[in-house]
């Protein structure tokens, strides 16, 4: 490990050991696959080992603080996880007083033999011996959401370490069903931990006073015209809610960079234009626009843990009481939409997107509306000075990179989390249409419709810029690339156009006739000539903004 990268690494665990939760789940992210390879050399079980982990990450989070020294996090980390693993294997070899079937005396063999372990220490700690006693309470509750059978497969399995043709033998169940039961009992308990967390948050909001409800009535989605981009559409939403009504779609997607990017899947499905940083285009959008922003989980990013959820919250809440709506993702559906207000009594929060209005999701549900989800909720929080020059000048630049290079900062394609993109993103277009094997006609028609809008603002955003005035207070020698740029995009803007009429929503022409496919293959040729001189004289006008003095605005 390089000296910089060490000094990340000692910086990460030293925020940890300070309460970072963010910066303790880093640390999770980067040793879990290696947490599981230690316990499962162990007890040779995998579906055990998960739960090893589990056990042994609840351990790190509140044991971290003690570690004296960074440098030793991973033998540090080990040894619990070793611990953890062998203290598993004797709750397995020890004999049990309670048939198999009892529930709770068998869990106490896991997670609660842990806190019996520091029995002696709490004992002398009234408030140790009072947390020990609610995480046992915790235990007890959950497993009340089980059946009788879903607790015998759970003490068996889970927490035996039986095998599962074992179990399927004792207790007269197939070896699917037992597999299944365990699936199902996971989810159970994992429900209700999230629940009891939120019940507890909720219950200390009560007691300190706090608002029970609230709601932004006048954010509403039909009040605007929305965009294809609802990231856009819900940003926009945020801020006339916070007060700025002036704030058009063409200065949101401008802002976050949208109207000059193009994503696609290798296939052209409807998912492509998803593919992309969500937490760096809407931090800097905001940024740009004179918000700071709090953003919570990301694309590909899943909600692991409680604790995390409730974190979110706090600040959930503060924006919520002052009437700002929140910018979250499948609140309702696979799409961002936004939290306009919250229940108490009813536990819930109000949601809208493009397909729900004033819908009800439970506090617990947020970021887990639908299994394997992506966690995301972004809050905005005040007005800043932004640099106007500076942000212009990095847009510009980074839409030059995008086109030609493709990656998400521009250079090379970083993963297939973020797609194809740019310059690389019209060539899987075209290679497809030239091929005839372009077999998706709905992820043809939405793809095309979200580009064509995206290329629309750009050339608005652009027009703004060098007809309102205030680039020729700015920056005057770059009113004329600014112009040129303009332009160029209305030009691509009026190839997309022609492609999505050849496949319009929600179906069009079939994508492998040989009529509209090539059609279709020459404009977005020729629409990507323009795009990348569009791109020269956008890094002309950043090169001009950099060489002038700062100003602020």
């Amino acid at each position: 490990m390089v000296d910089h990268e060490a000094g990340l690494y000692r910086d990460l665990v030293e925020k940890a050991r300070k309460g970072d939760a963010e910066s303790f789940g880093e640390l999770v992210r980067r040793h879990r696959s290696q947490m599981l390879g230690w316990a499962d050399r162990v007890v040779r079980n995998r579906t055990k080992a998960e739960d090893i982990v589990q056990d042994a990450l609840m351990q790190s989070l509140k044991k971290i603080g003690s570690l004296e020294h960074p440098d030793k996090f991973i033998p540090w980390l080990r040894t619990l996880v070793h611990n953890q693993a062998l203290m598993s294997i004797r709750g397995v070899r020890n004999k049990r007083e309670v048939a198999v079937g009892d529930g709770w005396s068998e869990l106490e063999s896991g997670n609660a033999q842990e806190l019996r372990m520091h029995a002696d220490d709490d004992a002398n700690d009234p408030q140790r011996s009072a947390i020990g006693r609610a995480a046992i309470e915790d235990v007890r509750l959950m497993l009340e959401r089980l059946s009788e059978r879903e607790k015998a497969v759970v003490d068996a399995h889970l927490i035996a370490g039986l095998p599962v043709q074992e179990v399927a033998r004792m207790l007269d169940m197939t070896s699917g069903a037992v597999y299944t039961t365990v699936s199902r009992s996971r989810k159970k308990l994992t429900e209700a931990r999230y629940e009891a967390e939120v019940e507890r948050y909720v219950s200390a909001r009560r007691k300190a006073g706090k608002p029970s409800a609230s709601r932004t009535d006048w954010a509403r989605h039909y009040r605007f015209a929305g965009a294809y981009n609802t990231m856009v559409s819900m940003m926009r939403l945020t801020i006339a809610a916070g007060g700025n009504r002036d704030c058009s779609l063409s200065d949101v997607m401008g802002a976050t960079g949208h109207a000059f990017r193009i994503k696609v899947a290798s296939d052209i499905g409807v998912s492509g234009p998803y593919a992309y940083d969500w937490t760096t285009a809407l931090r800097d959008g905001f940024r740009h626009l004179g918000y700071s922003v709090s953003v919570f989980g990301g694309a590909g990013m899943q909600l692991e843990r409680p604790d995390e959820l409730i974190a979110a919250m706090d600040e959930l809440f503060v924006s919520l009481e002052k009437a700002v709506p929140v910018v979250a993702w499948n609140v309702s559906n696979a799409e961002f939409g936004i939290i306009t207000g919250f229940d108490d009594d009813k536990r819930a929060w109000t949601v809208t997107d493009t397909s729900a209005a004033d819908k009800l999701l439970p506090y617990s549900k947020l970021g887990r509306l639908h299994e394997d989800t992506e966690w995301f909720a972004a809050v905005p929080g005040r007005r800043i000075v932004a640099d106007r020059a500076e942000s212009l000048c990095g847009l510009f630049m980074n839409t030059a990179r995008h086109i030609r290079g493709g990656g998400e900062d521009g250079g090379s394609r970083k993963s297939d989390l973020y797609g194809i993109g740019g310059s690389e993103a019209y060539r899987t277009w075209i290679r497809l249409l030239d091929r005839q094997s372009l077999s998706d006609p709905l992820g043809a028609a939405y793809n095309a419709a979200v580009v064509h809008e995206a290329r629309k603002h750009a050339a608005s955003y652009l027009r703004g810029l060098s007809v309102d005035g205030y680039m020729s207070s700015l920056c005057p020698s770059a009113v004329p690339a600014i112009t040129h740029a303009q332009q160029q995009y209305a030009r691509v803007a009026a190839a997309w156009e022609a492609v999505a009429k050849l496949f319009p929503l929600p179906y069009g022409a079939d994508p492998t006739a040989p009529g509209p496919a090539d059609r279709a293959a020459r404009l977005l040729e020729r629409a990507l000539g323009i795009e990348l001189e569009a791109a020269s004289a956008l890094e002309e006008a950043a090169s001009l903004l950099a060489s002038k003095p700062v100003q602020k605005k």
